[in-house]
């Protein structure tokens, strides 16, 4: 029997359903998901970021969720659009975490790489990634950068994954790009289970009948009653 190959839509659709844990860019690497598209960025007026800082997420973003041959990315959900919207609403805690972490990024990649990130080529800007996916920064990592190289990837590609499936009411997933890729139906009436996030609207409230003790048969074997 031939076995089915191994999709990036398969593995969305799959890790989408999960209710806990963060897609790591390790575990993108492996599904071939990883790569750097050298593609003009789209026009934003950006509120939260600055314009290389921007430009950097864009980048960043598209390397961790690619346009291919299964179906559109970062780019086509304007994940970077999103990103920069929600710093300035439910995500407003992470600004100063960006402002710092993208400028240490960018300081390692003149350490490490002899560039800033925006000047490196295809293959420069996947060492750079890669080279700080490790448990421990390294050595050509900015030392008093308030926040670890794993750690700075880490939020980004959480931010990733929001823009690319949260509802588009947020600014992400533009025409529902991300939600077509992995079959999902479109806003539900009563809220999103994870990683569609918490902050997808609110579910109502139930009024629920008063409560009773419970007066039936076989009582006193369920309420320890003689």
């Amino acid at each position: 029997m031939k076995q089915k190959p191994f999709s990036r839509r398969f593995f969305l659709a799959n890790t989408a359903r999960a209710t806990g844990g963060v897609i790591t860019l390790g575990v993108l690497s492996r599904t071939g998901a990883l790569a750097a598209q050298e593609t003009t960025p789209f026009e934003h007026a950006w509120q939260n970021l600055d314009a290389r800082q921007g430009r950097i997420v864009d980048a960043l973003a598209r390397m961790i969720m690619p346009t291919d041959e299964n179906g559109p990315g970062a780019a086509e959900a304007r994940v970077a659009v999103y990103i920069d919207q929600a710093l300035g609403t439910h995500r407003a805690e992470y600004r100063e975490s960006y402002v710092s972490g993208l400028a240490a990024f960018d300081q390692y990649c003149l350490n490490a790489l002899e560039s800033g990130f925006l000047n490196l080529d295809t293959r420069g800007r996947r060492r750079a990634l890669m080279g700080i996916d490790r448990p421990r920064s390294p050595r050509t990592w900015p030392q008093d950068a308030p926040m670890g190289g794993r750690d700075f990837l880490r939020m980004v590609v959480t931010h990733t994954m929001e823009g690319m499936f949260c509802d588009p009411a947020y600014g992400g997933n533009y025409r529902q790009a991300g939600w077509k890729l992995i079959r999902f139906p479109g806003r539900a009436p009563f809220g999103y289970d994870p990683p569609f996030s918490e902050f997808d609207m609110t579910i109502p409230e139930i009024e629920y009948p008063e409560w009773k003790p419970y007066d039936g048969p076989m009582k006193s074997r369920i309420i320890g009653e003689a």
